[in-house]
């Protein structure tokens, strides 16, 4: 299989992987009014051949003589157990992040949501393997939350704005002035949740049968797969929002609209493959923790930056709601530097 051949092949790789992780939730949002639940099953199919697209090539070349399939034939089954439990875990949770980005926009889905999911995984990281500075990964997360609850209050008062001129203009029939907080629950809730996936990743590569990079991503997307189908049984007869779908609806999208799922699951899943391949770096070409963090972390403002100014999602905000976009835009940034800098400290440092 194809490995880094040096720390700079390794953080080139991480960059990559940055890029496509703050990118492919953007192909959701350029669906228009697709339902996610019917771009899910593009989504998990996209990362599924991707999966094997990446196997079947970087997983079985090079110098190594060590190729996916032989990789197949000696992992343990318990090593496959968790690959497809940590797929089926994290895609519950994603699946309830883009049901957010679906209500609340792309901003919301990656702060909110994916940074969870980061700061959630550390968290759990931390106390499945105990390594950094605990204080500052729990101060971390807790401000990544807190960014998450201020940003809240701003998308709030943005609705709220955009809600009170459409009446006055008579656009709506509605004369309530309440807003739902849906999205951003299911923004917070859904990146917890995901989160649960690091540590099973560290058990399905662990031991003399762990799985390789490629075929870890391999039962990772498979599982994810599965469980598309059986959780969509739930979100496509209680969505939601809108009303409940037929499996028959997914046949009647755009060409377009399957084209951007498929695109969107390989994106995310060239992210996994990336993080995956540079894990199994030799120790000589292999990234710091910190790099790693701050990569990871990177691709949240990047998520956020094509939903501020791709999608201008707080376009002519008053100044009070820009002025709290920016102080959640701050505490983030502050928290994501303190996860950042816990991996390069000791307990004591």
């Amino acid at each position: 299989m194809i490995l880094p051949g040096s720390e700079l092949y390794n953080l080139i790789l991480l960059a990559i992987g940055m890029l496509c992780l703050g990118t492919w939730a953007n192909t959701y949002r350029m669906t228009s009014k697709w339902r996610f639940e019917l771009y899910y099953f593009d989504f998990a199919i996209g990362a599924v051949l991707a999966a094997l697209l990446a196997g079947f090539t970087f997983g079985s070349l090079g110098w190594d003589g060590f190729a996916l399939m032989d990789d197949l034939r000696i992992a343990g089954k318990h090593n496959m157990a968790y690959a497809l439990a940590a797929g089926v875990i994290f895609n519950l949770g994603n699946m309830l992040i883009i049901g957010a980005l679906s209500l609340s926009g792309v901003t919301i889905a990656y702060l909110s949501g994916m940074g969870m999911m980061l700061a959630s995984g550390i968290l759990i990281t931390y106390f499945t393997s105990p390594g950094g500075n605990g204080a500052m990964t729990w101060g971390g997360a807790a401000l990544v939350l807190a960014a998450a609850v201020v940003l809240t209050v701003a998308f709030r008062q943005q609705a709220m704005a955009r809600l009170v001129a459409l009446m006055r203009e008579g656009k709506t029939k509605s004369t309530k002035k309440a807003l739902s907080m849906k999205g951003q629950i299911l923004a917070i809730v859904g990146g917890a949740v995901a989160g649960g996936f690091f540590p099973l990743i560290n058990s399905a590569r662990s031991g003399e049968n762990g799985l390789g990079p490629y075929s870890l991503g391999l039962f990772f997307a498979i599982g994810i797969l599965i469980s598309t189908f059986v959780f969509n049984l739930f979100f496509m007869n209680l969505p939601i929002h809108g009303e409940p779908l037929e499996f028959t609806a997914y046949f009647n999208g755009k060409a377009k609209f399957h084209l951007l799922g498929l695109i969107g699951g390989a994106l995310w899943y060239a992210w996994l493959c990336t993080i995956l391949v540079a894990a199994r770096a030799d120790s000589q070409n292999s990234v710091s923790p910190v790099a790693l963090r701050a990569l990871l972390l990177g691709a949240i403002v990047i998520g956020c930056v094509w939903g501020l100014m791709r999608w201008k999602e707080f376009g002519g905000a008053s100044g009070k709601t820009r002025t709290l976009l920016m102080i959640a835009l701050f505490i983030f940034v502050v928290g994501a530097a303190g996860l950042t800098a816990a991996a390069g400290l000791s307990a004591n440092g």
